[in-house]
């Protein structure tokens, strides 16, 4: 008798929209709500967050949310109250994913992978926000952060 396993299966690898350039601290921005047509459970996201020309704060961080909405057709209800597109938010209720914890060091590139599974299944639309705690504003140069993600689901072979 053969044995079966459980395999993670992923989607495609895409980026989000989401606008990090010159991000103020104390400010948070989410990414375009994504739908998630194939129903998949969870996504790995990978980012690279570049500090700007003032070092920040060593031991500050770069704190990354999940945000989830019920229904891409109606946006009757979205984490914080968030939009559909890039734009800046207010985090109050949702979900942290991960937190990138910065050195006093400027124009440094910093790097995050997060998996959004820890926090239950994405829904029917999903996207992130960053929060820039680390005392200082983002590079100003929005090719100097990267913003991706893969979507997965276990499926047995």
């Amino acid at each position: 008798m053969a044995t079966s396993e459980i395999q993670l299966k992923t989607d495609a690898k895409a980026t989000f929209t989401l606008t990090l350039a010159s991000l103020a601290n104390g400010s948070a921005r989410q990414s375009t709500m994504i739908t998630n047509t194939n129903k998949r459970p969870g996504a790995l996201v990978t980012l690279k967050i570049t500090s700007g020309a003032v070092a920040p704060t060593e031991g500050a961080t770069y704190d990354v949310y999940l945000l989830r909405g019920d229904d891409p057709a109606s946006s009757t209800y979205r984490t914080d109250g968030a939009g559909a597109a890039d734009a800046a938010i207010t985090i109050e209720n949702a979900k942290l994913i991960g937190t990138i914890i910065v050195t006093a060091t400027a124009a440094k590139a910093f790097y995050g992978e997060f998996d959004t599974g820890v926090t239950g299944p994405l829904g029917p639309e999903w996207g992130i926000a960053v929060r820039n705690s680390s005392g200082q504003a983002l590079s100003a140069t929005e090719a100097d952060h990267f913003k991706g993600h893969v979507a997965y689901v276990g499926e047995a072979q």
